[in-house]
Parts: C-alpha cells; sequence; structure tokens
C-alpha cells in the first residue's frame, strides 16, 4: 500500500487537484482538519511530524481555505469531509 506522502506527488496548482490530495490522504487513513490557530487545513500527524506541513499550506491556498467558513464552503464544493 501508499504511504501518504505519495499524495502529495500529484498536487497541482489547481484546487481541484488539492481536493483530490485530500481525498487521497483520507483513503490513507490521514486525518485532515481545519486548525482555527494556523487558520488553515492540517494533517493531524502535524503534531509529530511536519514533513506535511507545506504542502497543507499549498492546498489550504490552492482551496482558499483560511477561516472555518471557507472551509465550509470548499467542503460542500468539493466534498472533502467524504470519507
Amino acid at each position: 500500500m501508499k504511504s501518504y506522502t505519495e499524495c502529495f506527488e500529484e498536487l497541482k496548482d489547481d484546487p481541484l487537484s488539492a481536493a483530490e490530495c485530500i481525498h487521497c490522504l483520507q483513503k490513507h487513513g490521514e486525518v485532515v482538519i481545519f486548525s482555527d490557530e494556523k487558520k488553515r487545513l492540517i494533517l493531524w500527524r502535524e503534531e509529530f511530524d511536519n514533513y506535511p506541513v507545506p504542502f497543507m499550506e499549498k492546498i489550504s491556498q490552492l482551496l482558499e481555505i483560511h477561516t472555518r467558513d471557507d472551509y465550509e464552503k470548499m467542503d460542500k464544493k468539493f466534498n472533502l469531509t467524504m470519507y
């Protein structure tokens, strides 16, 4: 089975690609949440692993997610919480 890190390999500079990356991460058992503190999407594992930080920052920028309301709008558009 692929590692969750392989999900980032297909990440392009468009919102659909960012949403597909989130779906891939979730399929690998990763927990994607919005952080009010960081004002972006994070992986739960960021508590102990900094590897995904730049990717999650990029995904948040591509989806224009800076607030919880932004996250809810993008969730409705791309079904980000489908898993």
